[in-house]
């Protein structure tokens, strides 16, 4: 192409593509990754069934992504002598409930030698702007003039649409990965861990502190006794709603679950997410549109009420949704006027 005398871009690409697929067999535990995730799915993989819709290209690519930004952070601590343990593989389970095994990606603390540690940093080739990133994360923790307690970190990359959202609704968006971390520190019997987004258009960072006791352990607990009950019953789990309403935006929206499931087309039909996505752009916009306009107490038309009773067929608690959006106080600048 372009008539280029050589190329390495069809390389990386492949290369990207070629991430070997776990083969999927039948297992009585539950991964920590998994928590928070659709009960179908996760059953269904439990018991070793093939997968209709495995990740695509891009998908892993996105993965693999994932795991570079997953590096630098490792880089970072290592060099700056505060890298205790990384990828440990943690089990927890309750008396009469499934097993749960992760792995966590990194231990940090301690009282390294900050010099020998900027001597390190000083000799590693890297970019400038890591170079004094990586500086003052050190004169931060010398701040603190005492050895650094030992906690767990746990890294997730995200877009800058999903930073966002962490950053405005926090951690009640983000249920399935503050279990998994939470499942370290019940496992490891730890007090603290730091759940640490890093957004990969921008390189922003947000970090959430978890705590081991906290609410948290409810979440937990809830999610391992009902996988419990379905894979013990041998009973398949309920599908997914293909349209969810999310209490924080008082918003309609597709449901990541479905978007991302990987027996899509054996469970709702569709062959690819864009094809499940697309079919409801249309209908919810509008959906959000009059939901604003009820929340505010505007005038309703006649389209307005066939669109309301077109929600109410998936939502017939649609009146109660509108009164606790009134109660919040939902800003007006969160839904689009219409």
């Amino acid at each position: 192409m372009n008539n280029l005398k050589w190329s390495f871009t069809n390389i990386w690409n492949e290369s990207l593509e070629q991430r070997e697929q776990r083969e999927l067999k039948p297992r009585n535990r539950i991964w920590a990754s998994e928590l928070g995730g659709a009960y179908i799915d996760r059953f269904l993989k439990m018991k070793g069934e093939p997968q209709t819709n495995p990740p695509n290209a891009r998908s892993l690519r996105k993965f693999e992504a994932g795991n570079m930004m997953e590096w630098i952070i490792e880089m970072v601590l290592k060099r700056a002598g505060i890298l205790q343990e990384s990828q440990k593989w943690i089990q927890y389970q309750y008396d009469g409930l499934l097993p749960v095994t992760g792995k966590l990606d990194f231990y940090a603390g301690g009282l390294p030698d900050w010099n020998e540690a900027i001597k390190k940093i000083e000799a590693l080739d890297l970019p400038e702007f890591f170079k004094r990133a990586t500086h003052q994360i050190i004169e931060h923790l010398k701040s603190y003039n005492k050895e650094l307690e030992k906690i767990i970190i746990e890294v997730k990359s995200c877009s800058s649409f999903m930073y966002d959202r962490y950053e405005k609704y926090g951690l009640e968006s983000s249920k399935n990965h503050v279990m998994q971390t939470f499942h370290y520190l019940k496992a490891d019997n730890m007090p603290e861990a730091h759940l640490t987004y890093i957004c990969k258009d921008d390189l922003r960072m947000l970090e959430f502190g978890i705590f081991n006791p906290s609410r948290y352990e409810d979440w937990y607990k809830e999610d391992i006794e009902k996988m419990t009950v379905y894979y013990n019953s041998d009973i398949q789990p309920p599908l997914e709603q293909e349209v969810i309403y999310n209490e924080d935006t008082c918003k309609f929206s597709t449901n990541w679950k479905v978007t991302y499931s990987q027996y899509l087309t054996r469970l709702y039909g569709y062959k690819e997410p864009m094809e499940y996505e697309e079919k409801y752009q249309k209908k919810i916009a509008p959906w959000n549109r009059v939901m604003g306009r009820c929340i505010r107490q505007d005038k309703m038309t006649e389209l307005n009420l066939m669109v309301i009773k077109d929600i109410k067929r998936l939502f017939p608690n649609f009146d109660s949704l509108i009164l606790e959006a009134k109660k919040r106080g939902i800003k007006e600048e969160e839904h689009e006027m219409g």
